[in-house]
């Protein structure tokens, strides 16, 4: 086994790929697609990014950037599963003895149960210390809704084609922006700034959505009043599951309730898809759980090197 840091990653983006289609537990916020663009435009710290490789094949990646003195995993802040890179018949002690070359402390969190990196035995003689970190809500497909959020949908459907707004669509990545200045419109109404006040926020995820598109795991939902886009939806698909990352609306709508019909449009083309879960990531607002989504516990893992603890 051979590992190596690098200080940048772009020039992997192909075995990058390849090493994502083969680990059976990566969501798309560990493709290239979503982190390549993510670095590029969220520049803070300095790259720490450890590969592994078996006879020359990338088995192991673990991008990490440092920030006051520790060690955060790309996509951190953004991103609501956060992870590494592992070929699934990659040993656990190996990505032990990869991050035991590290001199600054490992700070991990939003780890899927069965992350490696939550997983691997510590490196001799480091502090390990594990527990929770914030739960994203997951809906099992097919959705099963009750009767009162069944009659709702209907409701709003009526009343939104009454109201003149087209059905549910899917757009282009070139929608983006529209879904920002939605979200930002509505952030706005409660006296909030909303994600997007953050210029590095729309200059990513346009980039990210289209790279995202090109490799067919976008999924952007808009509907349409007199041809402008009021409502928007963005989801992720891949490996069975999907993933809602953000929407906006035009708070002049808000009584239309398009919220609940994109919402309602996403799961059922999740289900005609055939996958077997809808995310909705972090957040406990109520309106995940009248679909009848439940709590799915994340990960934190805090790894301190011997030479520091020593120090």
């Amino acid at each position: 086994m051979q590992t190596e840091i690098l200080t940048e990653a772009r020039p992997l983006a192909d075995e990058w790929w390849n090493l994502w289609r083969c680990d059976p537990d990566a969501t798309p916020f560990q493709s290239p697609a979503w982190l390549l663009p993510w670095r590029r435009h969220f520049r803070d710290g300095e790259n720490v990014v450890v590969t592994l490789r078996r006879h020359g094949r990338l088995v192991g990646l673990v991008p990490l950037v440092q920030l006051d003195g520790r060690l955060i995993l790309w996509g951190a802040g953004t991103s609501d599963w956060l992870g590494g890179l592992f070929d699934p018949e990659l040993e656990p002690e190996a990505a032990a003895d990869a991050l035991a070359l590290l001199d600054k402390p490992l700070d991990l969190f939003q780890l899927a149960e069965r992350a490696p990196l939550l997983r691997f035995p510590a490196p001799e003689g480091w502090e390990d210390r594990q527990g929770p970190s914030e739960s994203c809500a997951v809906l099992s497909l097919p959705a099963r809704p009750g009767t009162h959020m069944r009659q709702n949908l209907r409701y709003y459907a009526r009343r939104a084609a009454r109201g003149g707004v087209r059905a549910p669509e899917r757009v282009g990545a070139g929608q983006v922006r529209s879904l920002a200045e939605l979200h930002t419109r509505r952030w706005e109404s409660r006296e909030e700034p909303g994600v997007f006040a953050d210029p590095r926020m729309i200059s990513w995820l346009e980039e990210a959505a289209a790279l995202l598109d090109q490799a067919g795991l976008l999924r952007l939902y808009a509907m349409r009043r007199e041809g402008r886009v009021i409502a928007a939806l963005c989801v992720l698909h891949a490996k069975g599951r999907a993933f809602y990352y953000i929407g906006g609306f035009d708070p002049e709508h808000a009584k239309l309730g398009l919220g609940t019909v994109l919402v309602g449009h996403a799961i059922a083309e999740a289900e005609r898809e055939g996958l077997a879960q809808f995310d909705f990531l972090r957040g406990q607002e109520d309106y995940k759980y009248r679909w009848g989504a439940q709590d799915r516990p994340t990960y934190a893992r805090y790894l301190v090197p011997a030479v520091r603890r020593a120090a």
